[in-house]
């Protein structure tokens, strides 16, 4: 399927953070003028440089965070180079072992390559890559380590390559070498090359025959663990952010508030101590102004009575509660 046979003019396409698994032969076709592409953070698990073909122009080529195991050139890369002017190659956080002859035999334009990050077998499989390695000039990722065998795990690929002797293979195998092809206009590493090449087939990048490795060179077991997206980690932060901001937030605002809440919470309750100190008050007032029991004898006798009263000590009298009643005695 051509999606992009009527763009000819486009020149950068970017086509990250999906989900793609896979590139038809004719995917990119129609697009000569494309110098960028991007195809970062998707599934791929294998590349295949000759699904690129007629992209003369492009500079830039972006394949890090997917799960790619192999990479391979159907096409002879001496007769027909399907990037013949690639510059840039990013492979980060991928799942490559090794690279096999025929792919680097096709990076003859690159000034930068990236290969950080991917789970390398030490063995001789890596050798071709190493060797292209060595005779590169332009910028590259160092950080390469071992994955495998287990007695380099952990090391850098370049130490563990010259500490083990892992490349350093018999000259009895050079005449096979000399059947492989090499790319004319890449005169500086022709020399290198033929002692490298023969413990690695054409095909697949796997030992051959000739070569009599140890038991620990096996293809490493494949690897479990998956590589995080950098996009997840940065959306795992940003929430991580904003969760403690907010909290901060409420913890800001309450504190800004809590005077004035104190405050109000203080007025109510000297207004509620002022009420029922005013209610007792009242009923204070109300049982010291009940009227006070009196009590006196109004006598009045008459001018007859009076010695009567004097000296028998009786007669007429009112008795008399002031506010309630009256009574005769």
């Amino acid at each position: 399927m051509r999606l992009f046979q009527d763009c000819r003019n486009l020149e950068f396409l970017d086509l990250g953070y999906n989900r793609l698994r896979s590139i038809t032969r004719n995917a990119f076709s129609g697009l000569v003028k494309l110098t960028e592409l991007h195809l970062e953070h998707n599934q791929f698990s294998k590349i295949n440089f000759s699904h690129f073909p007629r992209l003369y122009n492009l500079r830039s080529l972006y394949f890090q965070w997917n799960r790619i195991r192999s990479m391979s050139q159907e096409l002879d890369a001496v007769v027909y180079q399907c990037l013949p002017n690639l510059q840039t190659l990013n492979l980060d956080s991928n799942k490559l072992t090794n690279v096999s002859q025929e792919v680097v035999d096709a990076w003859v334009s690159l000034t930068t390559i990236s290969l950080a990050g991917n789970v390398w077998d030490c063995s001789a499989a890596i050798c071709p890559l190493m060797s292209w390695l060595r005779s590169f000039r332009g910028a590259k990722e160092t950080t390469m380590i071992c994955a495998s065998p287990k007695k380099a795990q952990g090391e850098k690929v370049m130490d563990a390559i010259e500490a083990f002797n892992v490349c350093q293979l018999a000259p009895l195998s050079t005449s096979r070498s000399s059947a492989l092809p090499t790319p004319s206009n890449v005169p500086a590493q022709t020399d290198k090359r033929p002692a490298i090449v023969v413990a690695v087939p054409t095909g697949s990048g796997k030992r051959g025959g000739s070569l009599q490795s140890s038991p620990s060179a096996s293809t490493p077991p494949e690897q479990d663990m998956e590589p995080v997206s950098f996009h997840k980690i940065v959306a795992g932060s940003v929430a991580l952010f904003l969760s403690v901001a907010m909290i901060l937030l409420v913890i800001y605002v309450s504190w800004k508030r809590y005077p004035s809440s104190v405050k109000q919470l203080q007025e109510h309750s000297s207004t509620q101590t002022a009420r029922k100190r005013r209610k007792k008050a009242r009923e204070t007032e109300r049982t010291l102004s009940s009227p006070l029991q009196e009590y006196y004898v109004d006598y009045k006798p008459s001018n007859s009575e009076g010695v009567d009263v004097l000296v028998n000590g009786g007669g007429p009298c009112t008795y008399t509660i002031s506010g309630s009643r009256e009574c005769e005695v």
